[in-house]
């Protein structure tokens, strides 16, 4: 049996979650989930999450978006749940079904007391759908802090500096620079590799290619830790070690190596939906990729190229 699915992520002003506790009439009592319900007959998603919330918690949504769709299989019945973010709505929060109702901040929340299927949500619900790797070797600077800054402008919140061919001297210079421009933005800055270069200067996260996610050992709570990912395997390392998102590639063909046989939309839905990792496709991703990336499990897309582009 194939089972449909529309879930409302509520989010206020304050960034905090809307949560309902599933009552005792029905399965999994006493467990926190986001609302929402199936899908009836001939309806869309979209329908079904504005009569769901309606009729659960008893609001007319006014605005939302579509997010990540994501697959299970449970017991004898595969499920697919279309997540939502929910931004703007009328009326009372009401609980229809007698549940109980909880507004939180997502790192406050007992991921053991959550159904397991939203555990990813709460991980991924911080990460952006576009995140920008930097290609300072193939643009001249000045060019490439011209294309940052209309980006950020655009609403860029994200963005890898990954320049292996830049002296430990340069790549310091740039990222400082890179670090002023993203400031006034709120945009989070990641360097790859150069962990110790990172801590110096302060940035937001580091990443980790392959081979240094297999040697990395402990995570601080006070930095954001990403990896590169190229098989299902290191997916798993990266979500058992406690990374804090990856990127899987390459999904389609890359001019970066032209020789690797890219894994596809359909071995890429296999892989992401088997974790709660939050996950980023990169690989000849283009902008008006986004949709087909959270269609197959993923957040969102990376891309070093088209995203500075446009």
């Amino acid at each position: 049996m194939h089972i449909k699915v529309a879930v409302g992520l509520l989010i206020d002003s304050n960034k905090k979650i809307f949560l309902a506790q599933r009552p005792k009439s029905r399965s999994w009592s006493g467990w926190w989930e986001f609302p929402g319900g199936k899908l009836e007959k001939n309806e869309s998603p979209e329908e079904a999450l504005t009569r769901e919330l309606k009729e659960e918690v008893g609001i007319n949504v006014v605005n939302f978006e579509r997010w990540v769709t994501r697959n299970y299989t449970h017991e004898d019945q595969n499920v697919t749940l279309y997540f939502f973010k929910v931004t703007k709505w009328n009326g009372e929060l009401t609980p229809k079904e007698n549940q109980k109702l909880l507004w939180i901040n997502p790192c406050e929340v007992n991921k053991a007391t959550i159904l397991p299927a939203n555990v990813f949500i709460l991980n991924a619900l911080s990460l952006p759908t576009q995140y920008g790797i930097t290609n300072i070797s193939e643009v001249p600077k000045e060019i490439f802090l011209t294309q940052l800054l209309k980006q950020l402008k655009q609403g860029l919140k994200m963005i890898q500096i990954r320049e292996k061919n830049l002296s430990l001297e340069e790549l310091k210079k740039v990222t400082l620079e890179i670090i002023k421009i993203c400031r006034p933005f709120s945009a989070k800055v990641i360097l790859n590799s150069y962990i110790e270069l990172a801590n110096d200067i302060n940035v937001d996260g580091i990443h980790l290619n392959s081979i240094e996610l297999k040697k990395f050992t402990k995570k601080t709570k006070n930095i954001i830790v990403s990896a590169s990912c190229h098989s299902e395997v290191d997916v798993k390392i990266a979500q058992d070690k406690g990374i804090d998102f990856v990127v899987l590639s390459p999904v389609n063909k890359t001019i970066s190596h032209p020789r690797i046989p890219p894994i596809g939309w359909s071995k890429f839905l296999e892989i992401s939906n088997k974790f709660d990792i939050p996950i980023y496709a990169l690989g000849g991703m283009k902008k008006n990729y986004v949709n087909i990336a959270l269609d197959s499990g993923a957040i969102g897309i990376a891309s070093q190229r088209d995203i500075w582009s446009n």
